[in-house]
């Protein structure tokens, strides 16, 4: 067992961060991402738990580098009993997970249960989404209990397409949590597999980029965070899930009725157990309430700041708060003493209306019900934005008027004042600003493998190749289609029959051919189109810190496990970067 370094007496040294066992450490939301199956398990040691930890998953941004993170913690997760497993794809280590909690249902197993995370950005639970509906039916062990820990983009600043991932956990049966910073990353971390283990079902974190690259003070003193088993009373029987394996009928439909009944009941009465969704401003004359989860009530607390209302200001002009903590299933509940005489509620979220949508089911049909606006206010307005990110300035600039139509906010209509007459005002233009298009790194083998002859289609793919769409078609080729990873080349089968052109050049990088694009290529080779696949190999996931490819395989190797084509495939090997060759393979 890990020896606990004392608060003092000490010199603080970097490997405290997860070492420590009491005390405040410095921690990136990654970081306490990381020090968390070390957390799981010496809660479990303390409380005579015979319990062992696995993790798995894929690499990707906002959660880019937990892998490496979780690997320079080698030696920790090795005297913690922790496997750390990455998967060769999100799908393939969602299935990876589930066999913790059929391992942990077997009368050989070497443990009490296996409790395992998964991981993975928003397009990888696309991805794996099959897998953990499977999943999440046959449910997880007592002993045991399954994070997902979800990466979610909302400004694609690093991603293909926007991440907001809590509709489809919702619609896959998983409780969602939605830490605001690192210190709820990893304690609601602990709340989050105590609620797995009661309820049987997969838990997941919602993990947005300002929470994962952010940081701070973190008390990491053992017993922080003490679970409260709620009441499992479910017709009078208390419930324990049995991990079911079956997945036939009748089985799957006694799985489907608990996932959907008595197992999301037992997380919200966890969460209310626990508190996991704060009042955190309330008082006898409040007339307006507002509502925002996980990071976004720190936006909020900010914006109204913005607009001068401090906690006294809020006070006097009766705003009560209500900060969630689980974001799915909605706690009836709460919700219940939050809205308890408000005329009026507003719910700031991001994306799509989830809390918003729920709220409004929960108080349905209720007696004097106050009015609910979120996206919309209820005459139809357009209120807070379904796209993009929101911060605490776009929050402000959207509540400030809807605020001052509900009553009187003196330091509302100052702040639209000031706003107005700075709108006015003249200003001189600014010069315009020289910019740099993004290109390769200096030296960077890209430089030269994506050059295309010109006026050649060409299809870009998942990857820092797909700078290829910025470059200039003199180089580049007619880049025109950027498919899903794995999807590289398969959207020519579609296009060649309705074109003139026959011949599609597409890049794809090794991580990617690894992950799932080997599966493109057999399905260009089934269809009998003409597809150059330029397979661009560097041994590295060069976006999300350079990892080897989980599975890597040399050239040769990848060239002799692909499907045999119509014409003989060619290797070609050239310079590259670092010392290291370049090479690429093509398959026509």
């Amino acid at each position: 067992m890990v020896t606990p370094q004392k608060a003092t007496g000490s010199r603080p040294t970097l490997q405290d961060r997860y070492v420590r066992e009491e005390g405040i450490v410095h921690l990136t939301g990654i970081q306490a991402l990381a020090r968390l199956p070390l957390d799981i398990r010496r809660a479990d040691r303390r409380e005579g738990r015979g319990t062992a930890g696995f993790v798995s998953g894929y690499e990707g941004s906002p959660l880019a580098g937990y892998d490496m993170e979780l690997a320079r913690c080698g030696s920790l997760l090795d005297e913690c009993d922790i496997v750390f497993r990455p998967g060769v794809n999100e799908e393939l280590a969602a299935t990876a997970v589930q066999g913790t909690q059929l391992a942990s249902a077997q009368p050989d197993k070497r443990v009490d249960g296996v409790t395992a995370i998964w991981y993975g950005k928003s397009p990888g639970l696309d991805r794996a989404s099959d897998a953990i509906r499977h999943n999440n039916l046959m449910g997880t062990h007592p002993d045991g209990g399954v994070l997902a820990l979800v990466g979610d983009d909302p400004a694609a600043k690093s991603s293909t397409v926007p991440g907001a991932s809590e509709l489809l956990l919702a619609d896959l049966g998983l409780p969602t949590l939605y830490p605001s910073d690192p210190q709820e990353a990893l304690d609601f971390g602990l709340h989050g597999v105590a609620m797995s283990r009661v309820s049987g079902l997969w838990v997941a974190l919602k993990i947005v980029t300002a929470v994962a690259d952010g940081s701070g003070t973190v008390d990491v003193s053992a017993g922080r965070t003490s679970p409260v088993v709620p009441d499992l009373a479910v017709d009078g029987v208390s419930y324990r899930h049995a991990v079911g394996s079956r997945m036939v009928q009748p089985a799957l439909g006694d799985l489907e009725r608990s996932r959907d009944g008595a197992r999301l009941e037992i997380a919200r009465r966890y969460a209310a157990a626990n508190n996991l969704n704060r009042i955190t401003r309330t008082g006898p004359d409040d007339r307006i309430g507002i509502v925002a989860p996980g990071k976004t009530f720190l936006d909020l607390r900010q914006a109204l700041r913005i607009l001068g209302l401090d906690d006294a200001e809020l006070e006097r002009r009766g705003v009560r708060l209500l900060h969630l903590g689980m974001i799915h299933p909605l706690e009836p509940t709460v919700v219940e003493r939050f809205a308890r005489g408000l005329r009026h509620i507003v719910v700031v979220e991001e994306k799509r209306p989830l809390v918003e949508t729920a709220l409004k089911d929960l108080l349905y049909g209720q007696g004097d019900q106050p009015s609910v606006s979120g996206k919309r206010t209820p005459d139809g307005s357009a209120l807070l934005p379904l796209d993009g990110e929101l911060d605490p300035d776009t929050v402000a600039a959207r509540l400030a008027p809807h605020l001052n139509e509900l009553g009187e906010f003196p330091t509302v209509q100052s702040w639209l004042k000031k706003k107005r007459a700075t709108t006015r005002r003249k200003t001189l233009p600014l010069l315009p600003l020289l910019t740099r298009t993004p290109y390769f790194c200096s030296g960077c083998p890209h430089n030269l493998s994506t050059k295309a002859p010109e006026g050649a289609a060409v299809g870009a793919g998942i990857g820092c190749h797909a700078m290829v769409t910025l470059m200039d078609p003199s180089q580049a080729g007619d880049v025109i289609g950027m498919t899903q990873m794995g999807g590289e080349g398969a959207q020519w089968i579609g296009m060649q029959p309705f074109l003139a052109r026959d011949h599609l050049i597409q890049n794809l990088g090794d991580g990617t051919f690894h992950h799932s694009g080997s599966l493109a290529i057999r399905a260009a080779v089934s269809a009998g189109v003409n597809v150059t696949y330029k397979l661009l190999y560097n041994s590295a996931v060069a976006m999300t810190g350079g990892q080897q490819p989980v599975g890597v395989m040399p050239v040769p190797a990848i060239a002799h496990s692909c499907p045999r084509c119509p014409r003989p495939t060619r290797v070609r090997q050239g310079p590259g970067a670092c010392g290291s060759s370049h090479r690429s393979a093509g398959s026509a």
